[in-house]
């Protein structure tokens, strides 16, 4: 080892054992510090990679983009989980799991689709039409010949 780093490391250490507690805030402080940049780093390159992936349109929220049916049905389970009760949604995600969790069972167990499943095949089917309406609006006022592109 370097003589300098000989000499650091005897002061670094002779001055953790007179000053245990600064020491020890120094480190924790650098410890969280540390952690915070490395989650810092994390999400600044996450925000990089899925702008560049699905680029600028997504940017602001407003964008008028269809819902994917995946989207859709994922929205409806949301809706349902916070329009049911605490009860209804402990029996809605334990039929769920051994629906379509549990492998080698099957998907409909000899059973009718229960209530839930129904409601939520519904109201994703509504609102993947809302997206098209409102994607079919988008499309015609952006296309309406009335519309100047001077005031744009």
């Amino acid at each position: 080892m370097h003589p300098m780093m000989n000499q650091f490391r005897h002061q670094l250490r002779r001055y953790a054992e007179h000053n245990p507690k600064t020491s020890s805030a120094l480190l924790v402080t650098a410890t969280a510090l540390s952690c915070a940049a490395m989650v810092g780093f994390i999400e600044m390159r996450d925000r990089y990679k899925y702008e560049k992936r699905y680029g600028a349109k997504n940017k602001g929220g407003d964008s008028h983009t269809e819902p994917t049916r995946h989207e859709a049905q994922l929205a409806a389970m949301l809706e349902n989980a916070k329009n049911s009760s605490w009860q209804e949604n402990l029996e809605n995600a334990a039929d769920a799991q051994q629906r379509f969790m549990i492998p080698g069972r099957d998907i409909e167990g000899g059973n009718s689709t229960p209530e839930f499943v129904r409601r939520i095949d519904e109201r994703s089917e509504e609102i993947l039409r809302e997206g098209k309406e409102r994607q079919e609006k988008e499309r015609e006022r952006l296309n309406d010949p009335s519309r100047t592109k001077f005031w744009r």
